[in-house]
This record gives structure tokens, C-alpha cells and sequence, in this order.
């Protein structure tokens, strides 16, 4: 037999023990997604120092009192006054998360009808939800000081043509923490249940090739992260979340939580081979499943992370994954570029966890 008919045949095998346990797996991959999208899908917290770009086409004290009251507090910093091309070009690539653009002859206009153009970047609701309520006080106040009516209006353009709530925020980055999650408890508990039944050294003695039982416990923590990624998805569209990008974004979404689910599952065979039991592989596996999907951005926005841990969010695979489903949740599309470079990415960490878990499982095999 070859090594794809062997490890379909070994999957196959897990593939009946999932549906065996059908009722049990569907409610443990619902219980986690749906109490994370409770929990974290009911409040947001508030970032301070939101950077934005600020273009002014006016001159003038009106204009001027109109900024120094903008970044009046700790919500708001301008980070930039400059044109309006490089404004949204620093918007686009995340620099800021959002521009106001005060139009020419506002000083003079101001009192009589004024309008504000605010421009955001919706991938990170609480900050344009800061950004949002900042402009609005400030116009307030600079209507209340005028001779006349207050006429100073607000004109909110979302980035991409995309509008969202917080809800979606959440569910993205719980999405991809549901995949991490799903295969790290799903492969890795597969394959210490084996060995300690005694399946794993019966399969090793028989013609089967060894890679195939790792081919096959790898494919089967993806199944498992899929499903799970799924039903949190699922749970996330009824509770409020929305994906933009429609049917392609639908597509995108299996595909990035597919690589997910294959470098995880990859991962979890690498720590199910040195864990001896089921609570020693637990532990391990929650200590790094864990803080990778927080580091990666699943629940708050990294750019609130303190910077000292800004280099390992860097190197973070689920960084990477978090805000390309965000952007298809979101923003409502997923630019060529960004896809093939996060899958690379993805692709990449799967193909290194594969590796080491080949090489630990060989060395471990032995000894079984």
C-alpha cells in the first residue's frame, strides 16, 4: 500500500471515531466559540493616544481651535498633518486609524455650515469608535462657541467601503483561535490515546509506513480545527458579526483557517510524541496555544500590546492569519498581495512543524 492510501485509511479510521463521539464533539467545539463570543463580544475596551492624520485645507483660528481640541485628553493623537493622498495612503497601511480633512474656507464657513469629512479604518472598532466620538466633541465645542447655531457637521467615511461592529472584531480573532485550539486538542489527544491503548505500536508493526500515521493524525487535527473554526463562525453570524467580502470572503476564510489547522495539527503531534499522558500534553499545549492566539491579536489589537513584545508578535503565524480574516470580516476584501503572503507564511510554519514533528516521531517510534 502506498503512503496516500495508508494515511487515507488511517484517516478514515479517525474519521469513525468522530462520528461515534459526534454528540460529544460538537459540544465542545460549540461551548468554547460560543462562550468566548459572550464574553468578549459584550464589551470593548477603549485604546488611548488613537493616532490620526490630520489634513488641513483651511487656515485660520477656527481651523486651529478645532485640532487643539481634537487631541484635547488621551484619546487622540495626530500623528501626522499632511495632504490628503498621503493621509489615506498612511490609512491603508495601518499607520493611522483614521483622517480628518478639514475643508478649505472652514473658517470662514464656521458658523454658517461647516462639514468635517472623518475617514476610518473600521479593522479596529474601538479606536474608531474613540477616533469617532473625539471628532464629534470637538465639533460640538467649536459649534458651541459660535455666534450663531451650532452648524459644524460630520461627514464618516469608512476605509473600503466597510462598516462594521465590535462583534466582528471579535469574532475573527476568535476564529482563528478556535482553529489553533482545535487542532492542538484534537491531533495531539488522538495520538497519546493510541499509544496508550496500544494502537500506535500495533500500527508501527505492520507495513504501514510511519509517515502515513503522521499524515493521517496531521489530517485529522485539521478536519478538527476546520469544523471548530465553523461552528464558531456559525455562532459569530448569529450573534451579529458579518463577513464583507460575501461568498469569495466565505472561500478565503476555510482556506486561511485550513493553513491554520494543518501547522497546528502539525505542532500537536510534535508535543503529543514527548508528552507521556493527557494532562502533562494539556498543559503544555494550553501554555502555548494560548498566548500565541493572545500575542497574535484574537483578542485585543496589537498595537496595544506593550512594544517590547512587538518582535514575537512579528514572528507570531497567528498574527498574520488574525488580520487577514479580519480584513475579508471587515474590510471586505483580502488584497492578492496579503493572501499570498500570509499563506506563504502559514504554509511555511506548517511545513516546519511537520518537519519537527517527522523527526521527533521517528526518534520516538523507536521506542514504542
Amino acid at each position: 500500500m502506498g503512503i496516500i492510501t495508508d494515511s487515507y485509511t488511517l484517516f478514515y479510521r479517525e474519521m469513525l471515531i468522530f462520528k461515534k463521539n459526534i454528540a460529544m464533539n460538537a459540544v465542545r467545539s460549540t461551548i468554547f466559540p460560543l462562550l468566548f463570543v459572550l464574553l468578549l463580544g459584550s464589551f470593548g475596551s477603549s485604546p488611548k493616544n488613537v493616532p490620526v492624520a490630520v489634513v488641513n485645507y483651511a487656515s485660520g483660528p477656527a481651523a486651529l481651535k478645532f485640532i487643539n481640541a481634537l487631541q484635547a485628553g488621551s484619546g487622540v493623537v495626530i500623528a501626522s498633518q499632511t495632504n490628503q493622498q498621503e493621509a489615506m495612503s498612511m490609512l491603508s497601511d495601518g499607520s493611522v486609524a483614521g483622517v480628518v480633512v478639514i475643508p478649505s474656507g472652514f473658517s470662514t464657513s464656521y458658523g454658517s455650515h461647516s462639514q468635517i469629512q472623518v475617514y476610518l479604518d473600521n479593522s479596529q472598532p474601538q479606536s474608531a469608535a474613540v477616533l469617532n466620538a473625539q471628532v464629534d466633541s470637538a465639533a460640538a465645542q467649536l459649534g458651541a462657541s459660535a455666534p450663531q447655531a451650532p452648524s459644524i457637521s460630520v461627514v464618516t467615511n469608512y476605509a473600503y467601503g466597510a462598516s462594521s461592529n465590535y462583534i466582528s472584531f471579535v469574532v475573527g480573532g476568535i476564529l482563528v483561535m478556535v482553529a489553533s485550539f482545535g487542532a492542538i486538542f484534537s491531533a495531539g489527544f488522538t495520538m497519546i490515546g493510541d499509544r496508550q491503548l496500544g494502537n500506535l505500536k500495533a500500527f508501527l508493526t505492520t507495513p504501514i509506513n510511519n509517515l502515513s500515521v503522521l499524515l493521517s493524525k496531521i489530517a485529522y487535527g485539521t478536519f478538527q480545527s476546520v469544523f471548530s473554526a465553523y461552528v464558531g463562525l456559525v455562532i459569530g453570524l448569529l450573534y451579529g458579526a458579518t463577513i464583507a467580502a460575501g461568498l469569495v470572503g466565505f472561500i478565503e476564510l476555510l482556506w486561511i483557517i485550513l493553513l491554520v489547522g494543518l501547522g497546528f495539527g502539525a505542532l500537536a503531534i510534535a508535543l503529543a510524541t514527548r508528552a507521556r499522558d493527557q494532562q502533562t500534553y494539556a498543559l503544555i499545549g494550553q501554555t502555548i496555544a494560548l498566548p500565541l492566539s493572545f500575542l497574535g491579536g484574537a483578542f485585543v489589537p496589537v498595537t496595544l500590546l506593550p512594544k517590547f513584545l512587538l518582535p514575537i508578535v512579528e514572528l507570531d503565524p497567528l498574527t498574520y492569519a488574525v488580520n487577514a480574516v479580519r480584513d475579508i470580516m471587515i474590510k471586505g476584501f483580502l488584497p492578492v498581495p496579503t493572501l499570498i503572503s500570509t499563506s506563504a507564511i502559514l504554509l511555511f510554519f506548517a511545513l516546519v512543524m511537520s518537519t519537527l514533528a517527522l523527526i521527533l516521531f521517528r526518534d520516538t517510534s523507536k521506542q514504542i
